[in-house]
């Protein structure tokens, strides 16, 4: 029996051999079906030995599950694990080197953009487009499964993704305490004031950690104005740049400035939506939440 998986988020239709058990866990894997971004209908019969994975959270997936050594070539801004240093880069996030792809002799393409479809099919190379993963974090167990089934180490992409997802819980158990007239009030900074709205992978974080986005009303990552800001008085700032707000004489007021509650993220984990993005969320949870996730940051 052919067992058809939705993953609505993505707008993936995937299609393998095999039973569903109760657990909805991933059994058999080719042939294997992927519908991409565009509607069209990608076939594997087997699993692809060079990889060309033009996509951050991809190549940490597909490291994640230990099959990294396929990975022939990515860009230039992928930096995680420290292994793609040694893996060819054929362009940055925004140009390709078409004729370097063709020279490595891929047996698949895996891009976030449609940009390169075209030029990429054209060459005669088997391309999977999947658009980057911009709200929903959640789906990114839809995208390990996916590898998963590609790679046929289902076993691998089944663990991890059921680790994903028991991390999420636990940290949903922990923010159930929290009443909604405690809530914090928080502002994501990222550089010269764009924020990220309500529709975002970040907007979608701060409803899961139960604090209120002062820009949710921006769509997708806006620039606002310094004097909105001060307006909504934000108890928390998330930047890159804590010296700017304590050292700008504007923003003296501002509650997260007076109680010195200006944070800048540990790591990259919430920059891509891949296995690690979970880990940022806890991260991000013990800066909002130090004595609720004591435990955690005791790790």
């Amino acid at each position: 029996m052919k067992r058809l998986l939705l993953l609505a988020p993505l707008f993936l239709l995937i299609v393998s051999c095999g039973e569903m058990d109760s657990d909805v866990e991933l059994l058999q894997t080719f042939p294997y079906t992927v519908i991409d971004s565009m509607g069209n209908t990608i076939e594997f019969t087997e699993a692809p030995q060079r990889i060309v994975a033009y996509d951050a959270g991809a190549v940490e997936t597909l490291f994640a599950i230990d099959e990294g050594e396929r990975i022939i070539a990515t860009h230039s801004f992928v930096t995680y694990p420290p292994e793609v240093e040694q893996i060819p880069k054929v362009g940055d996030a925004f140009n390709l080197n078409i004729e370097k792809v063709i020279d490595l002799k891929p047996d698949l393409v895996y891009v976030f953009s449609e940009t390169f479809v075209p030029q990429l099919t054209n060459a005669g190379l088997k391309v999977l487009y999947i658009k980057t993963v911009d709200h929903n974090f959640r789906s990114t167990t839809d995208m390990i499964e996916m590898w998963g089934q590609i790679t046929g180490n289902i076993d691998s992409a089944n663990k991890l993704s059921k680790s994903f997802d028991e991390q999420i819980s636990r940290i949903e158990s922990k923010i159930g305490v929290v009443e909604s007239k405690s809530q914090f009030s928080i502002l994501q900074d990222v550089g010269q004031f764009w924020v990220p709205g309500a529709d975002t992978l970040m907007g979608e974080v701060f409803n899961l950690l139960n604090v209120i986005n002062i820009a949710e009303d921006v769509s997708g990552y806006g620039q606002i104005s310094p004097e909105l800001i001060i307006s909504r008085d934000p108890d928390i700032l998330i930047t890159a740049d804590a010296n700017m707000w304590f050292s700008d004489i504007r923003f003296a007021n501002i509650s997260a400035v007076k109680t010195g509650k200006v944070y800048k993220l540990p790591s990259d984990k919430l920059s891509v939506a891949g296995p690690r993005f979970v880990d940022g969320i806890e991260e991000l949870a013990i800066l909002i939440y130090p004595e609720l996730f004591d435990e955690f940051r005791k790790k």
